[in-house]
């Protein structure tokens, strides 16, 4: 797969809009005006979705035959998330016992959930983050179960029924949304796979669209059409943020949508002159940053406070300063990871985990970002 430059660019939005939601939205509590304005970041997991599910089906379905198709699959997600994910986890551990900063590595999820990525499951039934420097791996718990299962379907299900069961569970999980909504659970609807795979599911089915010969200029305006009705009530989700009553089975679906259609116009206008800033290297390099950006900016923000002795708020210099400079370090840490962890890594895993001969599934080539981060 080639290089498409400007899903970098909506990598680096997600990875922005997550960061900028925890920084700054959510530091000074819903009573303030910012946590409205950049509520819309609480969904920038969701466009990490949407891309996860576009790259990697794409990347299934283009090797569907390879005689190597889930060694070289599961060998490259390996070397890419497994290094920065378990140095995480074996730094929490001696953390942990170490007895030191009970705030950041203790919790109520069972350490050995986190060791096999099932920790989501935990999550919920706990009702709980879990332990606070590993809290937001829930979303790579259920990307890993999606890894582990998506495979099998490619290979099993013909390509042509493929689309029809990612329909399928682009109309349930909404349901099932809607359903755990009327129940006292708080955590469930966000961090469990059947309540989260809708949204990787339409990107999976942007994928197929794309490698089959079904395009049609019909289907993009339709598209279209969705994207601009879904713009109209993005700003009903900023206003009403999470205290609107099931809140949970409506924002995500539409968030889903908004974002679905998001990544489809652009892939459609790939090159186009108004899409360049998604093109830009700055783009690039927040995108190639971006999964590590995710799974550090949580501790990071806590340590620069509490170290400077600073209150995690906004609306004071300090606050703005201690803000920016938890930003600063932690794309620095992202930089030298990628640079002396992670490219070389990913690299080695790409020469060493080759699908061999590949099926020209379709009539138009799918490209590849240099990077798939989540």
């Amino acid at each position: 797969m080639e290089k498409i430059r400007e899903l970098d660019g909506l990598r680096a939005i997600a990875a922005l809009l997550v960061i900028a939601w925890h920084y700054i939205g959510a530091a000074d509590g819903p009573n303030f005006w910012l946590w409205n304005v950049l509520y819309i970041g609480h969904f920038g997991v969701d466009l990490f979705f949407v891309l996860s599910g576009f790259l990697i089906t794409t990347i299934l379905l283009e090797n569907r035959d390879a005689p190597s198709f889930f060694s070289s699959f599961y060998g490259r997600r390996a070397f890419r998330i497994w290094p920065i994910y378990y140095l995480m986890v074996a730094i929490c551990f001696f953390g942990w016992l170490s007895g030191t900063n009970p705030v950041l590595f203790n919790g109520d999820v069972p350490g050995w959930t986190y060791l096999f990525g099932i920790q989501n499951f935990w999550m919920a039934k706990l009702q709980t983050t879990g332990v606070y420097w590993l809290g937001g791996t829930w979303s790579l718990a259920i990307e890993e179960q999606f890894y582990l299962v998506f495979p099998l379907v490619v290979r099993l299900v013909p390509p042509d029924i493929l689309p029809r069961v990612l329909i399928a569970v682009i109309l349930v999980c909404p349901i099932g949304r809607l359903i755990d909504s009327f129940t006292p659970d708080t955590y469930g609807y966000y961090v469990l796979p059947q309540f989260r795979a809708d949204v990787i599911a339409i990107g999976a089915l942007i994928a197929c669209y794309r490698l089959s010969r079904a395009r049609s200029v019909a289907v993009t305006r339709q598209v279209k059409r969705v994207l601009l009705g879904a713009s109209c009530f993005v700003p009903v989700i900023m206003i009403s943020g999470s205290a609107t009553f099931h809140a949970a089975a409506w924002q995500h679906t539409l968030a889903a949508i908004f974002f679905g259609a998001v990544v489809f116009m652009v892939l459609e206008n790939q090159g186009a002159s108004y899409l360049a800033p998604l093109r830009s290297e700055t783009g690039a390099r927040f995108a190639r940053w971006s999964y590590t950006s995710y799974m550090i900016h949580h501790w990071v923000a806590y340590l620069v406070f509490s170290q400077l002795g600073v209150t995690r708020t906004v609306t004071t210099l300090s606050g703005i300063a201690a803000t920016g400079l938890a930003f600063v370090t932690t794309f620095t840490l992202c930089a030298i990871s990628y640079s002396f962890l992670e490219k070389p890594l990913n690299q080695y895993a790409h020469r060493k985990f080759t699908f061999g001969r590949e099926q020209k599934f379709a009539v138009q080539p799918a490209r590849e970002a240099s990077t798939l981060n989540l």
